[in-house]
């Protein structure tokens, strides 16, 4: 399968215009496609099914992450005209999107993409107005050891830590390389996820906002380990979206395999876009300071405009996020 390079995407609708109607005509079918806007994402959760139920790999189960996904069409034998025959989908985790931007070193080899691309097996849905992509091209980031210097390694979950010590240690002024990035921040409210900024003679930065971990090298808060060097691949299978012209692909389900090297667990995945902040949050005293977030959330703020109303969802207060309550497609009330 032919590929472009694209960079993180928050799930642009690729939308194909509906034909003209005059009153009595049925409304066409839309094609098959994912919900999204520039700027926005599906807040994902994952539930382990099968694999390592403990270690690095197992870590997913339970959490919910922001994923972005992208509807479009390559090229047609290289002439730069689309090939309408086939509609392909890019989908990306925030944290493989963080890494690939500058959030941590890696293999810079162009056969290693961070997003994983599959083609839907029809245009249209089927009659019970779901689309299939059955397999997907595996998404694969290599997390290397910083350069000579001692650049950190990658940042890992845990609650806003450090980025990890160079390899050279922290040396002398001139001697230390760059600390590692903090890794990506969870799945939070507006604002979360950002990447830990560089340390200076050898320290790593600090963890972006919200769930930064530590480096290569440390532990996260809570005994959580840091994140391993080498490879990390996610495998999207079976993807299902239910597509109409009231939910156009804004909710989804699929399988996907994560791997380390060292392990694997496979999980049950169920998403809704757009993300919305469900986080409650507390007066800042400080005089125009900002709200200040609390581990709580709240249903009624899923009762969104932007949220289908005819979408089971429910507020995830270790997220933030409003969540698909369902574990299948379509959650519809």
């Amino acid at each position: 399968m032919k590929k472009r390079w694209l960079v993180w995407m928050a799930g642009f609708a690729a939308l194909s215009p509906l034909a003209a109607m005059s009153p009595g005509c049925s409304q066409p079918k839309p094609e098959c496609t994912v919900g999204g806007a520039l700027g926005s994402a599906f807040a994902t959760k994952f539930t382990r099914i099968d694999g390592d139920a403990e270690g690095p790999c197992a870590l997913k189960d339970g959490t919910v992450e922001l994923v972005g996904m992208q509807v479009y069409n390559q090229d047609k034998n290289g002439d730069k005209l689309p090939d309408v025959d086939e509609k392909l989908v890019a989908i990306q985790t925030l944290e493989f999107g963080t890494w690939y931007r500058g959030g941590a070193t890696i293999d810079p080899n162009p056969d290693l993409n961070p997003f994983a691309i599959g083609a839907f097996a029809s245009r249209d849905p089927d009659d019970n107005e779901i689309c299939t992509v059955p397999t997907f091209d595996p998404a694969e980031v290599v997390l290397l050891p910083g350069g000579e210097g001692g650049a950190g390694g990658a940042g890992g979950a845990g609650d806003g830590g450090a980025g990890g010590a160079g390899e050279g240690g922290a040396g002398g002024a001139g001697d230390g390389g760059a600390g590692g990035a903090g890794g990506a921040g969870g799945a939070g409210g507006a604002g979360d996820g950002g990447a830990g900024g560089a340390g200076e003679g050898g320290a790593g930065g600090a963890g972006g906002a919200g769930d930064g971990g530590a480096g290569e090298g440390g532990g996260g808060e809570g005994g959580v380990p840091p994140v391993a060097l080498g490879s990390h691949k996610l495998e999207w299978r079976n993807m299902r979206v239910y597509v109409t012209a009231a939910n156009l692909g804004n909710h989804f389900e699929a399988e996907v395999t994560y791997s380390e090297e060292s392990c694997s667990a496979t999980y049950k995945v169920v998403g809704v876009w757009p993300a919305i902040d469900c986080r409650v949050y507390a007066p800042n005293p400080e005089p125009g300071g900002a709200p200040i977030p609390t581990d709580k959330g709240d249903d009624a703020l899923c009762v969104n405009p932007r949220l289908s109303p005819e979408l089971k969802v429910k507020c995830d207060a270790g997220a933030g996020l409003c969540v698909l309550d369902a574990d299948s497609i379509p959650a519809l009330k």
